[in-house]
């Protein structure tokens, strides 16, 4: 994604599309509070959705402004307010005015209440991924104060998910578009939200080891770290999400117990780190784990029975895993794994891949199934035949 050239439209007086596609599709226009023109805000006017101001929730209450009710997880509506100086604030360019003073800084006491201009306070893209939260990092990614003009996108007949209508006004009036999932890969790049908290010795069975817990502000969960030191600028590593039937209970139906004994063997005889990642069921948590084991004893596989619960076959990330290797210093990686996938979320991030170490499972008359579901549907290199 290049910053430099959208900011560079922006500048010319250009909204961003910015587009979500985790919710059947919405793309809102996007603009800097800050140099808001009534041109600009005629133009968005135009759009014929709820035109907005989107400020961080917990300075909005500092300067005094109030939130209106709303359910827990929605969008966070504040009064609506007009600069006091304007006549009525209905204008395109009263609604930028009080747009470019609520930027300023100014409290409450220099507006009236309930005005034109809506309000959505942010509370932060770690917590909620909307446009709301999405339109304030864009801000602070293109060096602009964290206030944005925002205005959902309706077509002809007032639909909010029309991807080609979109698109389509995006080219004709040449506006940069930006995916939700860009802000957030930069946003996880750009802030530090996990840090070490604690850092003590473990005796194991395969060796002496340090295990590091941390403070988590990225998608708070508790994922901690299993270090043999020294382990070089080049450590070798190993992201292991958690699994408690595997880990945990010694199941034959997975390889997951084999993999995390082979790896401590392997990182305790020459250094190197196993993150021990909170996701369960490949993402899905416990409970559904072993809703889908109940699918698989029916017949199903193990990605059909992800699908069957309404899950994908794989909803892990590796933001988290991204942030705990920064956390200890750690850029470059020989990375433990079979799967391609691990390497390619790792790199996008900037973790340098210097070599991908193989894993061998171990196979079980219970698990051939799992393997072979494993390298043919998810694409896994299994250094084993199945």
């Amino acid at each position: 994604m290049n910053w430099d050239s959208i900011k560079e439209k922006v500048l010319e007086g250009k909204p961003v599309v910015l587009i979500d596609d985790r919710r059947e599709f919405e793309a809102d226009l996007v603009y800097p509070a800050e140099i808001a023109s009534p041109e600009v805000v005629n133009f968005m006017l135009s759009m014929k959705g709820l035109l907005c101001l989107t400020m961080d929730m917990d300075e909005a209450l500092r300067r005094g402004f109030f939130p209106l009710p709303s359910k827990e997880g929605e969008t966070n509506f504040l009064v609506p307010v007009d600069y006091r100086e304007n006549f009525t604030g209905i204008t395109a360019e009263e609604r930028a005015l009080t747009a470019r003073k609520l930027a300023e800084g100014l409290s409450v006491e220099h507006f009236r209440y309930p005005g034109h201009l809506h309000l959505l306070g942010g509370i932060g893209l770690n917590r909620r991924r909307g446009h709301t939260e999405g339109s304030l990092e864009l801000m602070e990614i293109l060096g602009f104060k964290r206030y944005a003009l925002i205005v959902e996108i309706l077509d002809e007949k007032g639909d909010s998910h029309n991807r080609e209508y979109a698109l389509k006004l995006a080219e004709e009036h040449d506006l940069p578009v930006v995916n939700i999932d860009d802000v957030w890969k930069e946003f996880v790049k750009r802030k530090q939200l996990i840090r070490v908290y604690a850092n003590a010795r473990l005796p194991t069975k395969y060796g002496e080891f340090r295990i590091i817990s941390f403070d988590n502000e990225l998608d708070f969960k508790e994922h901690v770290a299993i270090v043999k030191e020294p382990y070089g600028e080049v450590p070798l590593v190993r992201v292991h999400s958690k699994c408690l039937t595997g880990d945990t209970l010694a199941s034959l139906k997975c390889d997951c117990g084999s993999q995390l004994s082979n790896a401590l063997r392997m990182i305790a005889q020459e250094g190197g780190i196993l993150l021990y990642m909170d996701q369960e069921g490949r993402g899905i948590g416990l409970k559904e784990k072993i809703k889908a084991y109940e699918l698989q004893d029916r017949g199903l596989d193990t990605v059909e029975a992800n699908e069957a619960l309404g899950h994908k076959a794989d909803e892990r990330t590796y933001e988290a895993a991204f942030q705990m290797l920064r956390a200890l210093g750690v850029s470059k990686v020989r990375l433990i794994t079979n799967n391609p996938a691990k390497a390619k979320a790792l790199e996008e991030f900037g973790i340098e891949v210097v070599e991908i170490v193989p894993a061998p499972p171990e196979l079980t008359e219970h698990n051939r199934l799992y393997l072979k579901v494993k390298e043919e549907k998810l694409g896994h290199r299994l250094p084993v035949k199945v």
